[in-house]
C-alpha cells in the first residue's frame, strides 16, 4: 500500500525517541489522567478484562483482544477508539515492571496484526489520527515512567517505542487540519510529546510551537473558555495544556497565559463538589476533578460574556445558567439543544441536573440527550432549537444570549438573565431569568413570546440521590428543599434516568412546568426554598417577567 510505505518512509527519517527530562515531566501529567480513567482496574485489565464508558469486556486475557469486537449500539466506535489509545498502559509501564513491557508488546503486536490498512474501518477507529495521537502520548508517557521506576532497556521496550515512532509519523501525515480544535490540538500535543524526546527540533517538527498558538488561539476564547462550550473538554485541554508546558523546554509565555486564563474560566463551570457542571458533552471520570486542575470561583456572580456561562454562588449553593451559543460554528459537533439551562448545587450537593450523555453512538438515544425536552431549560414541545444530524454533526441551530438589563436585579442579591433564538422557525421567542439567594432559595422565571402555552414548557431534572417526598418537596443529608409555582402549573414529579458518567444511568426524578398567559405571552415562575421563606411573591415574579416579555416584544436581536 502506497500510504503505509509513506509512512514508515517519514518514520525512518525520524529521530529515535529517548528518556530525557521533558518527557518525564510531561509524563507525570499523563499519568494523572489515566489513573483517573484506568487506575482502579490494573489488575482486571492485566487479565483481558476492560470497563470504560459504561461497557464491559472480558477478552480472557490480554493476549486475546479483539481489537475489532463487534459492539452493537452502531458498534460503539468510542469505545473500540478509546481501548485503542493505550492509556490503560500508562500506569501499568509507571510500575517499572518488566514483565509490564512484555505484556502490552504482545498486545501491540495484535493490535497491528488485527488492523491491517485494508481492514474495513479500521481509519475510523484504531488508526484514527486521534487515536493515533494517544497512542503516541500514552507511549511515550509510559516509557518515561518506566524508566524513571528502574525499568531497563530490552526488546519488549524497543518494539513499544518502534510503534510510538511509527504514530508519529501516521500522525504527521494526517494532522486534522479539516477538523480542527480539541483533535487538532491532540495531534499537537503528541508530536510536542515526541520532540521532547527527542531533545531537538527537527525539520519534521519544526512548524509545532506556530501551529499551536494557532490553535490556541482558535480553541481558548478571550475568557479563558473553550471554543466546544464542554466543561469536560475543556478539562481535558487543560491537561493537554499542562503536558505541552512540561514537554516544552523553553519559555512560552503564551502557553502560561492560555493556562492561566483557563484555570480561571473552569471554576465558573464547576460546582460546590470540586467538579464540572454536564453541558454539552460532558461526563465524570473522564479527566481529574475540575478541583485537581484549577481553584474555585470566588462567591458571587461570575460571568464567561464569550463562552456564554454565568456562576451565581454563595454559602455552599451555587447556579451554573448557560446563556451561550451551542458552540462554534466550524465545528458544534459536541453541541445539546442546553439553551438557557441551570445545574444547581444546594449546601454542597448537586440538585438540579444536565441529563449527562448515554452514548456517541447515532441512534435515538443520542438524538435525545442532545435534545431541548431533556435538559433543564425553557422549551416548545416537539419543537429543536437545533437540527441534530448523527452523532456530531449539526444543521440549523439558534443561540443563547445574556440580558443585562440592570431593572432585572432589583429583588435579589444575584441574578442573571438571557434569551434564545432557537425557536424562531415556528415564530417563538423564549427568556430566563435567575436570582439566588444564597443559603436560602432559588427563584427561576421563564417567558414565550408567539406559541401557545400549552405548546411551552419547563422541564427540571433532581438526581435520585435526592428523595421526593409526599409534599413535593426533596431531600438529601438533612437538606430539604420545596418547590413553589408562583406562576404556572406543575405536573406530578416522574422517574427519570440521567447520566453522570458516560453509557451509566443513574436515576432521577422528572419536574414539568407548563406556563400560564400573560399579557401576549406566557409566563411560569418556581421558587425553590431550603431555608427561610424569601421575599419573592408572585407579584415580583410577574414584574421581572413582564420585562423578559418586553425584551422578546421589541429589543431582542
Amino acid at each position: 500500500m502506497l500510504f503505509h510505505r509513506l509512512v514508515e518512509r517519514t518514520a525512518r527519517e525520524l529521530p529515535n525517541p529517548e528518556f530525557r527530562d521533558p518527557l518525564l515531566h510531561a509524563a507525570e501529567h499523563v499519568l494523572r489522567l489515566q489513573n483517573c480513567v484506568h487506575g482502579a482496574q490494573l489488575a482486571e485489565i492485566a487479565e483481558g478484562r476492560f470497563r470504560f464508558l459504561g461497557r464491559s469486556m472480558d477478552f480472557g486475557g490480554i493476549d486475546r483482544i479483539a481489537w475489532r469486537v463487534e459492539m452493537g449500539e452502531g458498534n460503539n466506535r468510542l469505545w473500540r477508539m478509546t481501548l485503542s489509545y493505550l492509556g490503560w498502559t500508562v500506569p501499568l509501564l509507571a510500575r517499572g515492571a518488566a514483565r509490564d513491557v512484555s505484556m502490552i508488546r504482545r498486545a501491540i503486536d495484535s493490535l497491528v496484526a488485527q488492523n491491517q490498512w485494508n481492514v474495513p474501518g479500521v481509519f475510523r477507529d484504531v488508526w484514527h489520527p486521534y487515536s493515533a495521537s494517544h497512542r503516541l502520548i500514552n507511549l511515550l508517557a509510559g516509557y518515561a515512567l518506566f524508566r524513571a521506576a528502574g525499568g531497563r532497556h530490552s526488546d519488549d521496550l524497543a518494539a513499544l517505542l518502534e510503534h510510538a515512532k511509527f504514530c508519529a509519523a501516521f500522525v504527521l501525515r494526517n494532522l486534522e487540519r479539516d477538523l480542527q480544535f480539541n483533535h487538532l490540538l491532540k495531534n499537537y500535543v503528541a508530536l510536542s510529546l515526541y520532540r521532547a524526546a527527542l531533545g531537538q527540533n527537527t525539520t519534521r517538527l519544526g512548524f509545532l510551537d506556530r501551529a499551536i498558538r494557532r490553535t490556541l488561539d482558535q480553541v481558548v476564547l478571550s475568557d479563558g473558555g473553550h471554543a466546544e462550550r464542554s466543561p469536560m473538554y475543556h478539562a481535558l485541554c487543560l491537561v493537554d495544556l499542562r503536558t505541552l508546558q512540561a514537554a516544552n523546554s523553553a519559555n512560552a509565555p503564551w502557553l502560561e497565559a492560555a493556562i492561566s486564563a483557563m484555570q480561571s474560566a473552569l471554576g465558573v463551570m464547576c460546582h460546590p463538589d470540586g467538579d464540572i457542571g454536564l453541558f454539552n458533552d460532558s461526563w465524570f471520570g473522564e479527566a481529574p476533578s475540575a478541583s485537581e486542575l484549577a481553584p474555585p470561583a470566588v462567591d458571587g456572580r461570575v460571568a464567561l460574556p464569550e463562552t456564554g456561562y454565568v456562576r451565581l454562588s454563595g454559602q455552599n449553593d451555587a447556579v451554573i445558567f448557560d446563556c451561550g451559543p451551542c458552540g462554534p460554528d466550524s465545528n458544534p459537533g459536541h453541541a445539546h439543544a442546553d439553551f438557557l439551562s441551570v445545574e444547581v448545587s444546594v449546601a454542597g450537593k448537586r440538585f438540579l441536573v444536565d441529563p449527562g450523555v448515554p452514548t456517541y453512538s447515532q441512534g435515538p438515544a443520542r438524538d435525545h440527550c442532545r435534545s431541548a425536552c431533556r435538559h433543564n431549560g425553557p422549551h416548545v414541545i416537539d419543537v429543536e432549537p437545533i437540527e441534530f444530524w448523527g452523532s456530531f454533526r449539526v444543521g440549523r441551530r439558534g443561540l443563547a444570549l445574556p440580558l443585562e438589563d440592570p431593572t432585572l436585579g432589583s429583588v435579589v442579591p444575584l441574578w442573571a438573565a438571557g434569551y434564545q433564538t432557537g425557536f424562531r422557525p415556528v415564530g417563538a421567542d423564549v427568556a430566563r431569568w435567575v436570582g439566588l439567594w444564597p443559603g436560602c432559595a432559588l427563584l427561576i422565571i421563564d417567558v414565550w413570546r408567539g406559541v401557545e402555552p400549552a405548546r411551552a414548557r419547563g422541564r427540571f431534572l433532581v438526581p435520585g440521590t435526592w428523595s421526593a417526598l409526599p409534599s413535593g418537596a426533596f431531600a438529601a443529608g438533612g437538606v430539604q428543599v420545596s418547590l413553589n409555582v408562583l406562576l404556572g402549573k406543575r405536573h406530578q414529579v416522574v422517574g427519570d434516568k440521567w447520566w453522570p458518567k458516560f453509557g451509566e444511568s443513574e436515576s432521577a426524578h422528572s419536574i414539568s412546568i407548563h406556563p400560564v398567559p400573560d399579557d401576549d405571552g406566557s409566563v411560569a415562575a418556581t421558587l425553590w426554598i431550603w431555608k427561610e421563606r424569601v421575599p419573592a411573591t408572585s407579584l415580583q415574579a410577574c414584574g421581572i417577567a413582564r420585562t423578559l416579555l418586553a425584551h422578546c416584544r421589541g429589543h431582542l436581536p
